[in-house]
């Protein structure tokens, strides 16, 4: 991918919007976001990645590592000094930072989407490594690895706690590799919507089915709630495809600057949206729905990034390379189809 048009980002922007509004208590919008939320990211977060050449992984790797794992311990000691003025018991720190060393599914609360973190980098440095091959034995290794996770998924494995949710990337590289591998096909598919129609009919009738009752169709990646290997696949990548589609339109207007801008800078939001709606419903007792918890977890933690910001310290620690938000390369014509994203 040459370079990275607005329609990647305003999906990025959705895609955390949706994390956000998934975790607001609701069940039946949780239930329905599930089918797509998280493949929507793995799948963007493939289409952003780069072949790592063989000689180059180790110090990729490592630079990986601190990429991901800086922040997740810079964020995880911040709350877990917030959890232990909440109980008043400051031994709950070390607890709290042994359980993120472990990490996975021995975190939920305040660390809910911890777990995502870790499941990530293990699926960028897997990819990282399985990239210096030819196509065709990438795809045989990430098969071999969702055959795998539905393996877990169906057995008493499915409730084992293993470290950083490593058995969850299992099923989380397949759609990573699918935006990956698809990086140059994908743009092309949606600059002549020729999968909307019938990725729309595939969502719909799934939904449908749901909602009357006759097929209870229920995916939880951090849980391991994925049992139908082929339908697994489909109906999530059906509504990907619905949604990518309409933010490759919605990208040529103006007003979707903001989901854009969004779309890069997810990292504290994804972070701080549990803690800060804990805070003020538990710990002032504010007591709010879907949508005020949703516009709460995105524009507080979004002003705590750009106060962090102010500071270089803050933001190589917090937020990373990428700072608070960067420039983006405009979206693409609508008379004229681009190959690139």
């Amino acid at each position: 991918m040459k370079e990275r048009k607005k329609w990647v980002d305003v999906a990025r922007g959705l895609s955390i919007i949706l994390v956000v509004m998934g975790h607001a208590g609701n069940d039946v919008i949780n239930h329905y976001l599930g089918w797509f939320r998280m493949p929507l990211f793995f799948l963007v977060s493939g289409l952003l990645f780069k072949e790592v050449p063989a000689a180059a992984y180790r110090s990729w790797a490592w630079q990986r590592i601190k990429h991901f794992m800086i922040p997740y311990f810079a964020y995880g000691i911040c709350i877990a000094c917030l959890v232990a003025v909440r109980l008043m018991d400051p031994m709950s720190i070390p607890q709290d930072l042994l359980l993120l060393l472990y990490g996975g599914t021995v975190l939920g609360g305040w660390y809910g989407v911890f777990w995502f973190i870790t499941c990530l980098l293990l699926v960028h440095l897997l990819m990282g490594f399985l990239s210096r091959y030819p196509l065709r034995t990438q795809a045989a290794a990430v098969a071999v690895c969702y055959a795998a996770a539905h393996v877990v998924s169906m057995t008493a494995m499915a409730s084992w706690d293993i470290p950083w949710n490593a058995d969850v990337a299992l099923m989380a590289i397949a759609f990573f590799f699918l935006g990956y591998a698809g990086k140059s096909v994908l743009p092309v598919l949606l600059a002549r919507r020729q999968a909307f129609v019938p990725a729309l009919v595939v969502w719909a009738a799934a939904a449908a089915l749901n909602a009357a009752g006759l097929w209870n169709f229920r995916i939880d990646m951090k849980m391991k709630v994925y049992t139908l290997p082929i339908v697994d696949l489909i109906v999530p990548i059906a509504c990907v495809l619905v949604v990518l589609q309409l933010c490759y339109w919605a990208a040529s207007w103006r007003p979707t600057d903001a989901l854009a801008f969004l779309g890069t800078v997810t990292i504290t939001i994804m972070y701080l949206h549990v803690p800060v709606n804990i805070l003020l419903t538990y710990g002032i007792g504010l007591d709010y729905g879907t949508l005020v918890f949703t516009a709460v977890g995105v524009l507080v933690p979004l002003a705590i990034a750009w106060l962090m910001s102010r500071s270089k310290l803050l933001t190589a620690i917090f937020l990373g390379r990428q700072g608070f938000g960067r420039k983006r390369a405009q979206p693409p014509a609508a008379s004229q189809p681009t190959t690139a994203a």
